[in-house]
Order: C-alpha cells, then structure tokens, then sequence
C-alpha cells in the first residue's frame, strides 16, 4: 500500500501528509544530554523535546524507591524538615524483644536545596557495625535519584503526542494512528530518525497519502471530523452560561488554546481548501475576551507592571489568517521500502 500510494504522488497526484504509527519500548531510557546529541544529529528542534524531570520530584521518588527496596533492613528513611530545604533522616528500627520496645537510631541525613537544587549527604553514625547499612543506602538512593530524572519511554510517548496534535489528527477515535499534514514532513523524517538512536527497537512507521482513492477521502473525513470537535470546543469555552469571569491560570489556558486552534486551522483549511470563516469568527471572540482580561489587569495594581505584561501576550495572540487555497507543489518522492506493509487496523 505504501508503494501504490507513492506511485499516485509519483504520477502527479496531490501529496496530502502522512499516515503514522510509532512503537516505544519500555525499556527506553536516557539522559537529557544523551537526547540532546541525538536530537542534534537528526536535526530535530529542540524545542519539541520532552520536558526534563523535576530534580525535585526526583528526590522525592528516590526516597520512595529506596525506602521499598531496603524496608527489609529496618531501615526507615522519614522526613525531617520541608522549609526551603528537603531533609530525610536515614534511621534504624531496633526491636528489643524482651522489655519489649523499639529504639531508633538516626545513621545519616540526606537533604535537597530547593533554592540551587543541590544535595548535601551527612553521615551521622560512624560506627562500622553500620557502616556496610550506610553506604547501601546512599548508593540505593543516589541510583534512584539519578534514574528518577532520566527520560523514559512516557516522556517519549508524550512528546509524540504534542507533536500530533500540533501537526495533524487522530485517524482513531482512540488514537494510535495519526494523519500528519505534509508542511511536517522534515519533522516527521526527524523523529523517525531519532527514535531507533535512543533505542533500537523505537521506530515510527509512515505512509504517504496521496489525494486520490479511498485514502484521500478517509484522511478528508478526519480533518473534517477535527475541524468540527474544535468548533465545538470553542463554543463551549465561548458559552457565557459556562464561563464567568476569564482571570489568572484561565487566562494562560485559553492563550494557549487560541494559539494551538490558530495554527490547526491554518493547517487544515490548506489541506481541505477550506474557508475557515467560522472559526476565525470563534477565535477572534476568544482573542478578544483576553484581550478584555488584559486590559483589566493594566488598570489594577499588581506587582508587574501593565507595560511588562501586555506587549508579551499581544506577541502571542497575532490576528489569525485565512487560508483560501491550497499548495499544489508536490512533494519529491521520498525511499520506502515496498516491503514494509502499514497496518492501518480497519
């Protein structure tokens, strides 16, 4: 299938975008420096990596995991203190089976600067009865707190999913198989590149559709599903019966819907040759009730200034533009292997 549709573009069809699918192992997991290298020699921009791991989400979870893999020690690691610094005591549960009591003795602390995102180990037991105890600890700890900031195959997943939603649509109601618009396509060979570099069995596989055949009125049904689940969702972030007041976080949400839906239109009225009066209309109503919020927020005293705030975000909500035709250059014919058969899982 993947040769006959090329063969259609080959022959002077119109060349719509890609049909995808991606397989991440589990198994994968790197370091953001490691990403960075590979995202570089693929020519990926940066700006579509995942975002890193909190470093102190990762203390938190390295406590977690050190705490399950050495309970059989008795060895229980407790919170100590939360006020600009994170301090865990590393303390061991003595049972004493005649007078019947536990005695508890503190053997080291481990604590995170929340202002510089540094750790401080601090031995505290020096004692070689606990010494062997001690440096387990540490490097259990130190080994989760390492992993815990690694980027794994959920982070990979979710930076597919943004780019999807950014350059296409799902051709299942659950996903798993996504139609990305042809202006993606460098992007598109980018990822397919980068994802066996940070695992070998990562891969994405693709296939051109071409626009003609049942492909071509599939992917059109698709976009025009879209193209009617974003009006709707702007009509409901548009009822005034479901929104009051547009202030704080809400502002910044629907900044970045206006923007997301802005670009998507764009995108689909080029490939559906479609006037997008309609949701134009909606997004400059959304445009304009930020807009409103902005100039609410100029004429109230807040500690940043009216002047630092309004020139950022009138930046980002530039006047949408409506696209009445279509690109007809074709795209040059790309090396596929006829071997490699696409299940689209009808």
């Amino acid at each position: 299938m993947i040769a006959t549709q090329q063969a259609l573009i080959d022959k002077g069809a119109e060349y719509l975008g890609d049909l995808i699918a991606w397989s991440i192992n589990a198994e994968t997991r790197l370091s953001e420096t490691t990403l960075k290298l590979a995202a570089e020699q693929v020519n990926l921009d940066f700006s579509y990596l995942p975002e890193i791991p909190n470093k102190l989400s990762a203390f938190k979870n390295a406590r977690t995991k050190t705490q399950t893999q050495l309970s059989n020690h008795n060895l229980l690691i407790r919170q100590i203190s939360n006020n600009g610094l994170l301090v865990y005591g590393f303390v061991l549960e003595n049972k004493n089976e005649k007078d019947k009591k536990l005695r508890y003795n503190q053997l080291a602390s481990y604590s995170f600067d929340k202002s510089n995102e540094t750790t401080n180990w601090n031995r505290e037991d020096w004692s070689q009865e606990n010494e062997s105890l001690i440096d387990m600890a540490r490097t259990t700890f130190d080994k989760w707190y390492r992993w815990s900031q690694e980027i794994t195959s959920k982070e990979i997943r979710a930076m597919l999913t943004e780019f999807v939603k950014k350059a296409g649509v799902p051709f299942r109601k659950r996903g798993g198989t996504y139609f990305v618009a042809r202006s993606y396509r460098l992007e598109l060979t980018a990822f397919r590149e980068l994802l066996p570099l940070i695992h070998r069995e990562n891969n994405i596989r693709w296939m051109p559709i071409a626009g003609i055949g049942d492909m071509d009125i599939i992917a059109r049904q698709s976009l025009e599903k879209e193209v009617q689940s974003m009006s709707h969702y702007l009509d409901e972030l548009l009822d005034p019966q479901k929104v009051s007041e547009t202030k704080g976080s809400t502002l910044k949400n629907q900044l970045k819907v206006y923007r997301e839906v802005e670009d998507k239109t764009k995108m689909l009225s080029e490939l559906l040759q479609f006037r997008s009066d309609a949701l134009t209309d909606k997004l400059a109503k959304l445009r304009q009730r930020c807009l409103n919020v902005l100039d609410e927020i100029a004429t109230t005293p807040v500690v940043e200034s009216p002047e630092d705030s309004l020139p950022q975000v009138e930046e980002i909500i530039s006047e949408p533009e409506e696209t009445n035709s279509i690109e007809t250059s074709l795209a040059e014919t790309t090396d596929e292997n006829p071997d490699n058969l696409f299940d689209l899982g009808f």
